[in-house]
């Protein structure tokens, strides 16, 4: 099989990237991996996720299966290379169960009957935990403890985890994908211990065997925080950029009920685009962006009013844009537009949610001024043209920006009704390759030229936009 210059086209992150190339793209198109999702809507992400980073096969199965057809449609704009079904896994190599931990004690048969290689995603809630499970009794061992550790929830209590859930089963879908795109091409390190992690608290950790039995427990759990209702039809956020960062941001925000979302971007689909930016598909390219993010998004959510801004960002309209908005998501492709609006939401007193990507790496955090640190804090001028790469010379994994997307939307979500803890004066990495995740603190600095105590910027400045490729840049 060679891949065909269309392919090339839609795979080019993937493929310049050493680990992945040519061959490794061929693998993952020759590949089939079964889905068993408790629902659609458990699953939709993994399976936006794998199709666009061209997984050739994707065999499904769901509990309820209520609206298969639409996401079919969907998956094949997306990517034609892809065939979907509902069917068996036995022409499979690879499988993913996602959904409830008591969905997933229910699998257990089909988990360990004729076993292949599994990545096992659970969602509870804000919270979720996620293992690769390479032999039977690495199965067998989660299993077990998952049954043991089954706390009953009251209905209303379950009724509103299926609800509100959104953001847990966003962010485990693109996990589960990049980790079958490890298995797959046998790369970096799996997550063969079980990873948890919590949403609401932002707090992630994987498992030892001195306490494995505990985080079983505490994601089986129901606690009072899980429950407490997350009204989003209020809220308004703005995303700037709708690319592989502002599409599951924007998805996941759009999913979870809330009432209006701005899109700012002034570029148009392209076929690259599409092995990550899971808002737009083949039928649209040649659309601006933001068209294209508000055609998906009104049919995910009617209710949803979006507003579509096909500009780039200035000094003389930030302002105008910004206003009206209660959050903002920067999801863009370069450091001065990340300053312009750091500084343009210091001075509007508006929150931040900053986040940046590149290759396996990825990075996020919340900027609530004058509480917290600024962007500036961290690094207190723009990086020299050349001096930082860009994806579009590194290549990034296609379900990467995915999750750092969906941490996003969660902050956004925790802004606007008062929950959890924020990633105010913390950031969050993920080092992707080897599915690591560390959060370090981010403390304000004493000679800040913005929010320091003696400021030297009382205005805008002039930010020279020097990076105009349609890449994710990593942030610091």
């Amino acid at each position: 099989m060679i891949l065909a210059r269309e392919q090339i086209n839609r795979y080019l992150r993937h493929i310049i990237m050493p680990e992945i190339s040519g061959p490794g793209q061929k693998k993952l198109l020759e590949s089939a991996v079964f889905v068993c999702g408790e629902s659609i809507e458990a699953a939709a992400l993994a399976i936006y996720y794998l199709a666009a980073a061209g997984i050739g096969r994707i065999n499904c199965r769901f509990e309820t299966a209520t609206g298969f057809d639409p996401l079919v449609a969907d998956i094949r704009d997306l990517n034609s290379d892809v065939a979907i079904a509902l069917a068996g896994s036995e022409d499979s190599q690879f499988r993913i169960f996602i959904g409830s931990p008591e969905f997933i004690v229910r699998q257990s048969e089909n988990i360990t009957h004729d076993f292949l290689p599994s990545v096992i995603a659970l969602q509870n809630g804000w919270k979720g935990g996620i293992e690769v499970c390479k032999d039977p009794a690495a199965a067998e061992a989660l299993l077990a403890a998952l049954g043991a550790g089954q706390q009953p929830a009251g209905v209303g209590a379950k009724e509103h985890l299926l609800q509100y859930g959104v953001f847990a089963r966003c962010f485990s879908g693109a996990l589960s994908v990049m980790e079958i795109v490890k298995l797959v091409l046998a790369i970096g390190e799996t997550t063969d211990d079980l990873l948890y992690f919590n949403l609401l608290s932002m707090e992630f950790r994987k498992s030892s065997l001195q306490d494995f039995s505990q985080i079983v427990d505490e994601l089986c759990a129901v606690k009072p925080e899980d429950c407490q209702e997350t009204r989003l039809e209020n809220g308004k956020v703005l995303i700037v950029g709708t690319g592989g960062l502002g599409s599951p941001a924007a998805y996941a925000l759009a999913a979870a009920g809330i009432g209006t979302i701005g899109l700012v971007d002034y570029d148009v689909v392209e076929i690259s685009n599409l092995n990550r930016q899971i808002l737009h598909s083949a039928s649209r390219i040649g659309m601006p962006k933001v068209e294209s993010a508000a055609v998906f998004l009104k049919r995910l959510n009617p209710q949803l009013t979006v507003n579509v801004y096909n500009t780039s960002l200035t000094k003389e309209n930030v302002f105008d844009i910004l206003a009206g908005y209660d959050v903002v998501i920067v999801a863009v492709d370069n450091f001065p537009a990340r300053f312009l609006l750091n500084d343009a939401c210091f001075f509007a007193g508006k929150p931040m949610i900053d986040a940046g990507v590149i290759r396996f790496d990825g990075s996020s955090m919340t900027i609530v001024t004058p509480a917290g640190p600024c962007y500036r804090c961290t690094l207190p001028k723009i990086p020299s043209a050349g001096n930082v790469p860009s994806c579009s010379e590194t290549g990034v994994l296609g379900a990467l920006p995915g999750i750092m997307g969906f941490i996003q939307s969660a902050e956004a979500a925790k802004l606007l009704s008062g929950q959890g803890r924020l990633l105010r004066g913390r950031v969050v990495y993920l080092d992707g390759l080897f599915s690591r995740f560390l959060t370090l603190r981010l403390n304000k600095a004493d000679n800040c030229a913005l929010c320091g105590p003696k400021p030297t910027i009382h205005e805008l400045q002039e930010y020279e936009f020097v990076c105009a490729d349609a890449a994710e840049q990593t942030a610091p």
